[in-house]
């Protein structure tokens, strides 16, 4: 299994470099650890791809992106699958081998300054028990026959395939060169994955997600001799809003909308309520280029706040979490894509579901949040 992800992720590679040119440019998706894999610390899932630019209107991108996204993941989820309750005392883990194929059209409006995008997003995931022995007590029997009620993309042979649509405007005044970073961001979304194109397979879907994301940053100082910037301090914020739901919400979309995703030093899917208002709050330091000077050294100094409410995913309990936390990750940059390193949070409300009863929780980071 190893040397086909292995395989896998150097065709994409590949195929992306094949296609470079002066109207193409490299796009980097997303990636994911597997944490029984080098212990989370190098990637077992990439999504890449090329960009290609028409330039409809003059001082504006007009471009179609085309990624693939392909590897192996483990997701731990929380849901009672016969009630849908959440707590510590219902951890299901298991693995996803994972495929993802998605096209983009991107058009810019006032040099750039307003970007609306639409795009087609297809999965195709295999679910399966955990190659991890500790860890594996099969799906089978976690879920009997609930599977369908609280993971609906579990359902049947644990197969999903799923086509999502997506549409985004952002608006962008933000420069950010990971020594200094100043402006603002802000974008409003919206995806909807219909019953009909989500259940081909014995896992199905049926969901809406409505997001409002703003940041802020300002740098504070910066000290530089000639080219080499040599310490840098900024102050970035931002706030997210997010309702999501709908008749079937699979677990494959409802990571990135959890609480306690997006408040730091919790568990991804766990919080997971119909609506999320965070602010999480950064003061980063950036060193010197390590040789390059898209390669630094940064330490980032975080405090988060969040509030969930409406019901939990897929079913009619209602949710009320307040979730507050505090701590630093310490990382590489490299380009502006990956944040290499190291987080330690203190939790000051709530409790991180693998870590019951513990107020400082650490884990390894590949991206600053925002």
């Amino acid at each position: 299994m190893k040397k086909t992800i292995a395989i896998l992720l150097l065709c994409i590679m590949a195929l992306t470099s094949a296609f470079a040119g002066p109207n193409v440019r490299f796009v980097f998706g997303d990636l994911g650890q597997h944490p029984e894999i080098v212990f989370g610390f190098v990637p077992s899932y990439l999504l890449l791809g090329v960009g290609v630019n028409g330039q409809i209107f003059d001082a504006n991108t007009s471009e179609a992106q085309f990624l693939v996204g392909g590897g192996y993941n483990q997701r731990r989820v929380f849901q009672d699958p016969s009630t849908g309750a959440s707590s510590p005392d219902t951890q299901i883990t298991y693995d996803v081998i994972q495929t993802d194929y998605v096209v983009r059209l991107r058009q810019g409006l006032l040099d750039d300054l307003l970007m609306f995008q639409f795009g087609v997003d297809l999965k195709y995931e295999i679910n399966r028990d955990s190659f991890k022995t500790d860890k594996n007590d099969s799906l089978d029997n976690y879920l009997f026959d609930h599977s369908g009620n609280i993971y609906p993309d579990l359902n049947g042979d644990r197969q999903f395939f799923g086509t999502n649509f997506n549409f985004r405007i952002t608006f962008d005044m933000m420069e950010d060169t990971l020594f200094t970073n100043d402006g603002f961001l802000a974008y409003a979304e919206a995806e909807y994955g219909p019953y009909a194109l989500n259940k081909a397979l014995g896992g199905y879907a049926d969901y809406y997600s409505l997001t409002l994301n703003a940041v802020g940053a300002k740098t504070l100082y910066t000290f530089s001799t000639g080219d080499n910037g040599w310490i840098s301090l900024v102050i970035a914020d931002r706030v997210n809003l997010n309702w999501t739901d709908g008749k079937y919400v699979p677990v494959a979309y409802q990571g990135p909308v959890s609480l306690g995703r997006k408040v730091r030093g919790y568990n991804t899917y766990s919080y997971n309520s119909q609506f999320t208002i965070v602010n999480n709050f950064d003061f980063r330091i950036a060193g010197p280029g390590l040789g390059i000077g898209s390669i630094r050294p940064r330490i980032n100094l975080f405090f988060d706040v969040g509030y969930g409410c409406g019901d939990y995913f897929n079913t009619n309990i209602a949710a009320d979490n307040f979730l507050s936390s505090a701590g630093a990750q310490f990382t590489v940059s490299f380009f502006d894509f990956i944040d290499l390193g190291y987080q330690l949070a203190y939790l000051f409300t709530g409790e991180k579901y693998t870590d019951e009863g513990k107020k400082l929780v650490g884990s390894f980071t590949f991206f600053l949040d925002f």
